[in-house]
């Protein structure tokens, strides 16, 4: 399940990594509708699995200047996907009771809420991306661990990509299932942009995601978990959020022109 929220923006300047405060943001508005539910999940969750994530605030006036996201007044909007019903409840419960959005004292108002009906995947998908899709595998440089961020077109993403999949599946519903999907870039997207990396800081640790368009085909189960729960990793704070690419939300159009 999802929801789409439209706020309003105030002339303001917030951080460019807002996807902490963001996540915070988050727990903090489920721990007041239920502390219990919201308790589990940030120390718990399932398996280890947060199974939500979130889309990056998509502003109608915005602009980077001197390391910030200077705003002006108009609109934005954001989304919130969630494997878990009870989840997007307790979080669509909060936002009624309070309707607004809080960046480190900035408040935005919230105008609209909309429960997204839910896409039927049968064994084929193509998406395009709201956040940054993460994938790495474990490196051992000298006896410590470190995270080797990958990228499309390397040896081992897909795989990963797919193996994660099918973890958040059995974590929360709690049967096994091979791992029958294929991943497909759109490899004329990605060769057309200089780049399609993106560089996030989460409390001085910088994460690597990549964004571009992508075909899923297989097992309808694993792409479904995918759209609710997030591809990649650290999906709930903020990255791999996905939506379907024949959607004509106002934020496709941003995708469209590169100016995501």
């Amino acid at each position: 399940m999802r929801i789409e929220i439209v706020f309003k923006t105030p002339t303001a300047s917030i951080p460019i990594n807002y996807q902490y405060q963001l996540c915070s943001f988050i727990y903090k508005r489920l721990r007041h509708v239920d502390r219990n539910f919201g308790s589990f999940l940030h120390e718990k969750g399932y398996k280890g699995f947060k199974l939500f994530t979130f889309s990056q605030l998509f502003f109608e006036k915005s602009a980077v200047r001197f390391g910030s996201l200077l705003l002006w007044p108009a609109r934005g909007r954001w989304y919130i996907s969630s494997v878990s019903e009870e989840f997007i409840m307790n979080f669509f419960s909060s936002l009624i009771q309070v309707p607004q959005i809080e960046i480190e004292g900035t408040f935005f108002p919230i105008e609209q809420i909309n429960l997204l009906r839910e896409p039927n995947f049968e064994g084929y998908a193509e998406f395009f991306v709201l956040s940054p899709l993460v994938v790495s595998i474990p490196v051992d440089r000298n006896g410590k661990i470190y995270h080797k961020y990958l990228m499309p077109g390397d040896e081992e993403f897909e795989s990963t990509l797919v193996k994660n999949l099918v973890k958040k599946y059995e974590a929360f519903y709690g049967e096994k299932l091979d791992p029958q999907l294929s991943i497909e870039p759109d490899w004329d997207y990605i060769r057309k942009r200089e780049r399609i990396t993106k560089l996030i800081d989460i409390r001085g640790i910088k994460i690597k995601g990549t964004v571009f368009p992508f075909k899923a085909r297989g097992d309808s189960r694993l792409i479904k978990i995918g759209y609710e729960a997030g591809f990649g990793e650290r999906n709930s704070l903020g990255f791999g959020m996905v939506a379907p690419l024949i959607s004509e939300t106002p934020v496709k159009k941003l995708f469209d022109s590169g100016t995501q």
